[in-house]
């Protein structure tokens, strides 16, 4: 393996690296920078199939000594940043947090994070940042290729030997198998092309394929055909590096661009020379080193490709640990602290972890190594068991964390409403365990955050029934129909099923803000009006059916949009005065406005509002501002005394939504008894 040793793919590593860490960093200097993933992909597939292809030509191939190498190589630095992270979690993290934080140490000590992280993607997702190890799922996707690949090679060579071409071939149609697929998945789910080995395979077959021409020296190149192929690559790299960027169908085939411009690179350095016997001076003359050969020939970057791993490693969760404790993104000088600190932290590792163990041949060594990752695995199961051990500290916090809950005891007070049966499909619909169930409750996923509180507080005069997902569909039906998808087609049947349902009398209509307007994302303000006017006309169609099917309906005005409460946690993380200079969570700045403010800033909304009373003078309209706020003290706040408002993302919590329920029962009431004494409808 010495004799063979490349310096130049060091530094290549090096720009992957490199290229990887300034995105996470500072992700406006390099839009594309997270392609530095896919030219890792590439290295390594080329690596280990040179590897692997010279053991099995001597004849001196063990799967089980593969593995031993691959246990030295990756577990000693992950294991010491994995051990870390769960230090700082103790201390850092709430208990929801840190058990969230048990299921990725488990299955990142398993080399299965990439399907958690998989499972966990969707509309209620937490945000990248705040998930320190969320960097590894693509050492999962990596180790999933090392399972699979010395045995199709092995395999190959056994019964294709010595017809490597044929083993060519069969690399060949893997790679062009698993290219299709991911083009086919990027369109089906971009997620699942994101985090799906096998969507990923390609990117590592490729270096395979390179490995296994290079063996065959199938291609010769005459050295000015390699430093032109050397250049293409690096042209590649740059276009991939600064030009894509995450609006892109990642990875789809845009991954081509960087992955084939990692293969020329390759090809070029790794390329027999061709002696080239001609009269033209071009030729002849000397031949002047590409500007990607000449970078990738300076020792620096390739010490940093040597430390690339545990730099790797590194960087994420101290990006990420930062971001928790301060709020919100860190400031730049904070930043670019981390690196640094990310690159002595690797360094650290490769000089005195991982080259000594590397140099270990005794199998005690991997034992141990196999051992502690287990043991990590363990503690995460434990973590996620224990539901991140609740008893840990929060004394000094400004509000309990655990007060951040929707739904505490979901399971306990809903069953299937009465109409499940005529629902459509992938809509959820559950109602109040107990009787008589007389309003409804219609929306989206602010909705499904105010029924557990409704229900809590409801009495028998009424219970609530849920409908969550649904949005009035478009007004214009015959000029909308052709565009018209599956979701608006189930809204309108929703409505329209309320609407024959004898058993309900009130409904409340509940939407979220940004649905309507367009809102700044940090301020949760409104910045323009947006179609507006078209979800006027849309909630006026839905509002007139219900009140002619002899409905009383309520309106319940979105509560005020604040970041994820998780950035809003703010105290001291220790019983030590002096630790909590240190160890202090700050709150986003965002998670307080003043009332005169949150007003003005969504006058359009009221405004909105007042033109649909104007059509519906008979719909009673719930504002929960003021009860979300302190009107006195002209501010609004993500948490009340020591409770928070809100659970996830800008939805109440169980304790809101309960203040809420208290103003929303009582009028509900009111309605009901007015539908049955008089025709009229008097409720503005």
């Amino acid at each position: 393996m010495k004799n063979t040793y490349q310096p130049e793919i060091d530094a290549l590593r090096a720009i992957a690296v490199l290229s990887v860490i300034v995105f996470h960093a500072f992700p406006n200097w390099l839009p594309g920078g997270f392609v530095g993933v896919d030219i890792f992909f590439v290295i390594s597939g080329f690596l280990i199939t040179k590897i692997i292809f010279n053991e099995l030509q001597d004849q001196q191939f063990s799967y089980w000594t593969f593995y031993q190498r691959r246990i030295r190589r990756i577990f000693p630095s992950l294991i010491v940043v994995l051990l870390v992270s769960s230090i700082i979690g103790w201390i850092v993290f709430t208990p929801a947090e840190y058990e969230l934080f048990g299921t990725h140490l488990a299955s990142s000590a398993g080399f299965v994070p990439n399907f958690r992280f998989w499972r966990e993607a969707g509309y209620f997702d937490k945000e990248a940042i705040t998930k320190p190890l969320l960097h590894l799922w693509s050492l999962g996707v990596e180790e999933q290729f090392y399972l699979l690949w010395p045995i199709i090679l092995g395999i190959s060579w056994k019964f294709l030997h010595p017809h490597i071409s044929r083993v060519i071939l069969l690399v060949s149609i893997l790679l062009l198998s698993s290219l299709s697929f991911s083009y086919w998945t990027i369109g089906v789910d971009p997620t699942a092309d994101f985090y799906s080995p096998f969507t990923r395979f390609w990117e590592l077959g490729l270096g395979g394929l390179v490995a296994l021409i290079n063996r065959e020296k199938l291609i010769t190149l005459p050295p000015i055909a390699q430093q032109l192929v050397c250049s293409l690559g690096g042209l590649l790299l740059l276009i991939g590096i600064t030009q894509l960027h995450e609006g892109l169908a990642f990875p789809g085939l845009w991954a081509l661009i960087p992955c084939l411009g990692t293969a020329c690179i390759i090809i070029s350095l790794s390329t027999p020379s061709a002696t080239t016997q001609t009269l033209l001076p071009l030729v002849t003359a000397p031949i002047r080193k590409s500007v990607i050969l000449h970078l990738l020939q300076l020792k620096p970057m390739i010490w940093i490709g040597l430390i690339s791993y545990p730099l790797y490693l590194w960087h994420w969760p101290l990006l990420s640990f930062a971001r928790i404790i301060e709020g919100q993104i860190p400031s730049p000088s904070i930043r670019v602290y981390l690196l640094i600190l990310s690159g002595l932290l690797a360094t650290l590792c490769y000089q005195f972890l991982e080259k000594p163990i590397r140099k270990q041949r005794r199998v005690i060594w991997v034992y141990l190594l196999l051992g502690l990752m287990i043991g990590l695995l363990s503690f995460g199961i434990v973590l996620r068991k224990q539901d991140g051990f609740k008893n840990r500290h929060q004394a000094q916090m400004i509000a309990n964390p655990q007060t951040m809950v929707v739904g505490e005891f979901r399971d306990s007070i809903k069953r299937p409403c009465h109409i499940v049966q005529q629902m459509p499909a992938d809509l959820d619909c559950f109602e109040d365990v107990r009787d008589p169930v007389r309003y409804a409750l219609l929306g989206d996923s602010k909705a499904d955050a105010l029924f557990y509180g409704l229900t809590s507080v409801s009495t028998s005069k009424g219970r609530w029934l849920l409908i969550d997902g649904v949005h009035p569909p478009p007004a214009n039906k015959v000029a909308n129909q052709t565009r018209m998808d599956d979701f608006k087609l189930k809204s309108e049947a929703t409505f329209q099923l309320i609407q024959n349902d004898p058993q309900i009398q009130v409904v409340a209509l509940v939407s979220a803000l940004r649905g309507i307007f367009p809102l700044d994302p940090k301020t949760g303000l409104i910045t323009s009006l947006g179609n507006s006017a078209e979800s006027l006309d849309n909630f006026d169609q839905v509002i007139t059916g219900l009140e002619k099917s002899g409905k009383a309906v309520l309106f319940v005005m979105d509560n005020p949009t604040f970041p994820d409460p998780t950035s809003c946690i703010s105290g001291g993380l220790t019983s030590s005065a002096w630790l909590n200079h240190i160890f202090y969570r700050k709150a986003n700045p965002n998670c307080e406005i003043s009332y005169s403010d949150y007003l003005e800033g969504t006058k359009a909304y009221r405004q909105w509002i007042a033109q649909l009373v104007d059509r519906h003078p008979k719909m009673q309209v719930i504002d929960t501002a003021p009860l979300l706020c302190d009107t006195q003290k002209n501010i609004c706040k993500t948490t009340e005394n020591t409770s928070f408002l809100y659970s996830y993302s800008d939805h109440l919590s169980d304790y809101a939504a309960q203040k809420i329920g208290n103003l929303i029962t009582p009028i509900a009431d009111q309605a009901q008894t007015r539908l049955h004494n008089s025709s009229v409808f008097p409720l503005k």
